[in-house]
This record gives structure tokens, sequence and C-alpha cells, in this order.
């Protein structure tokens, strides 16, 4: 497979061909279980075989994910048959438990233009979704899985943050001066705890950001004539290709949809690789990447 093309065809079987250790970062949101149609030759699966249909796609993953790389899952669930569905929780299980990955943390996404979605009084308004973040799984010597591993690539100073007010109040006196303040806390014997003080300089590039991460949604491009159903927003795939890639680095998006990735990765000067099983989104892309 040659970089920076995309490949229409199903993203289970494109992915087989594509070499081992190749791919730095996936970044990708797959169409959520029963949520959306994305034409009538696209099937959206139900929550009681998702987890079976996407399986296949992180067990090749541990192959072609290069073992500094990364793969950033964007996805969401939903309340079916008056509660709320837990097949995210069970993919998440299954990867963990399945494949040659492991997750490496989560992250919620705090939608900071989400639509009303509650149902008074018994649902409030749904503003959030789940960003997990998988990591290759290393081996020992003998081929076997060992723990959660700590190789994988990232910088964070590209994605640093200011400092708040009272933060930096924080940690300075009224001259400007270091002052100690509380860090851990530490429990004794009797159960009693103590917080020990310790000087913390601020980093002058900012801080560092936090897991619950506000990136506006796809309600933003709707005024901009968007044909794909669910367009993916490039902020979020540019802020981890800033964390988890370096430049030249290849970005892989399973599910293209309307071109997103790509166009970030053009703009940022990594290759992409993208999958799409809709051909009618062609067009789509090629003015987006034009």
């Amino acid at each position: 497979m040659k970089v920076n093309e995309i490949y229409y065809g199903d993203c289970m079987e494109l992915s087989k061909q594509l070499p081992d250790d190749f791919v730095d970062l996936v970044v990708t949101s797959p169409p959520y279980a029963d949520t959306l149609s994305y034409g009538e030759k696209v099937n959206t699966f139900h929550t009681d075989n998702y987890v079976d249909w996407f399986l296949p796609l992180f067990h090749e993953a541990a192959r072609f994910l290069k073992p500094t790389g990364s793969f950033i899952l964007n996805i969401g669930d939903k309340v079916f048959k008056k509660k709320r569905s837990i097949y995210v929780f069970e993919l998440v299980c299954r990867i963990e438990k399945e494949t040659g990955l492991c997750l490496h943390d989560r992250y919620i996404w705090s939608k900071l233009n989400g639509l009303p979605s509650g149902s008074a009084p018994r649902r409030l308004d749904d503003r959030v979704e789940y960003i997990f973040h998988f990591v290759r799984k290393e081996k020992n010597n003998k081929g076997e899985y060992k723990s959660t591993p700590e190789s994988f690539k990232a910088d964070v100073d590209p994605v640093r943050e200011p400092y708040a007010d009272i933060s930096l109040k924080r940690m300075r006196d009224k001259d400007g001066n270091d002052r100690p303040v509380g860090f851990n806390k530490t429990v004794d014997e009797d159960g009693m705890a103590s917080i020990p003080l310790k000087t913390v300089q601020a980093n002058p590039k900012g801080k560092i950001p936090t897991t619950v991460m506000g990136f506006v949604g796809a309600g933003t491009l709707r005024s901009t004539g968007a044909k794909h159903p669910a367009p993916f927003h490039p902020d979020l795939p540019k802020w981890f290709m800033k964390w988890l890639t370096t430049e030249n680095d290849v970005v892989l998006d399973p599910f293209m949809g309307g071109g997103t990735v790509a166009a970030v990765c053009q703009e940022m000067g990594r290759n992409y690789i993208g999958f799409e099983l809709n051909e009618n989104y062609r067009p789509l892309i090629e003015k987006r990447l034009s």
C-alpha cells in the first residue's frame, strides 16, 4: 500500500494488506452501533453484534501498528431500550483481553457545542463521548505478552496548555518567588493523612493537559455544507497528531468518511492512508484534499 492514498473497500479486509510495523498512529471515529445511516450499502451494526464485527480490525492493528505507535478510538454509546448500552465497554474489555493491544488510557470528550439531548426528569443532556488510547503490548523473550508498555512515542510539549491564574498564585508568592504547595498525600498506619509540601516550578511551555478534553463537535460543520452524515471535526485528530506523531509519520483512518484525517495530515506534514467503504464519498474526499 502507498501512503497518501485513499482505498475504497471494507477496512476489515484492506487492513490485512498493510505491512507489519508500518503505521505510527490510527485515529478514527467508526460508525456507532445503530446510530446513523451511512447509505444503503453500508451496514450499521446492532449493539449485540457490534463488537464481533469490529474486533478483527484490532487484531490486525497489533500487527501493522509500530511498537511506538498508538491507536486513538473516538466512539460514543447510546441509550437502547431505555437503558445505557454497555457495548462500548464490552469492546474495550475484549480488545484488552483478546488482541495484542492494551488500553493505555481513556479520555472524556466534553463537547463544547453539544445539542440538548436529555429527557426530563430521568435523563440529563448527554454531551460527552469516549476517546480510548490503545498501544501495542510488549512481549517477553518467550513471546508472551508483558505488562503495559511505555515505549510508544509521545511529546506533550506541543499540546501543553496555559496555567490557570489560581495555579500560578499557589506556586508563587507575591514577589514572584517559588513557594511550596501541597503535593500527593501520604497515609500512616493509623489511617491519618498528611500532605507534604513541595516546590513546583511552572513549565514555561504550559501545563500538562487533563484527560477531559474540550473539542467542538460536528455540529459546527453543518453550516459549511458538509454532506457526510457525521463529519469528523479536525480539532480532535489534529490534537492527537501533535502529541503522538512527528513530521512524515504515517497516520491511518480506517473509516475515512469525508476525508478529515487526510486533510489534517496534509496540513501538518504527515503521511496518510485512508479506508472508506462508501465510494459515494469519493468526490467529498477529493474536493477536501484539493
